[in-house]
């Protein structure tokens, strides 16, 4: 079974109105989405969020009882921001005081259900990527 999670976040420098999106995709077929949004978020804080959402989403559906325990399992994190999978995988530390949180969020989440990551360019095509970013997108003040 492959369980993919895409993710985006939209926020601003200044940390106004923001927003995030995510969608599970099991095995190819879109299986559940969800967005919210963020005050005072930065683009990164948004992101950030999205893939925790995303992760939790996906830990949430291997823990049901749909999911067979001796099926095997892969699961994939998908975003546009090298960041975000850079801090899941631990490419990149996080010395950002302000991210630390959603830093050790995500590295748990990710590590707990043995996830792998793939960048996809953003406004690309992609439909999961630009869904992602259509939810998010609907919470983002842009004035």
């Amino acid at each position: 079974m492959l369980l993919e999670i895409y993710s985006d976040g939209s926020g601003n420098t200044f940390g106004s109105d923001g927003g995030y999106g995510w969608r599970l995709i099991v095995d190819g077929v879109f299986h559940s989405e969800g967005s919210g949004y963020l005050s005072s978020a930065t683009n990164n804080v948004a992101e950030l969020t999205a893939a925790i959402k995303g992760l939790e989403a996906a830990t949430a559906y291997l823990n049901s009882s749909a999911v067979t325990s001796s099926l095997g399992h892969s699961v994939v994190l998908i975003s546009d921001s090298q960041l975000v999978l850079g801090y899941a995988n631990g490419a990149y530390k996080c010395k950002a005081l302000h991210l630390s949180t959603l830093y050790i969020q995500l590295r748990q989440l990710y590590k707990a259900i043995n996830a792998t990551t793939r960048w996809v360019k953003g406004h690309s095509g992609d439909e999961n990527n630009e869904k992602c970013d259509q939810l998010a997108m609907k919470y983002r003040d842009w004035e």
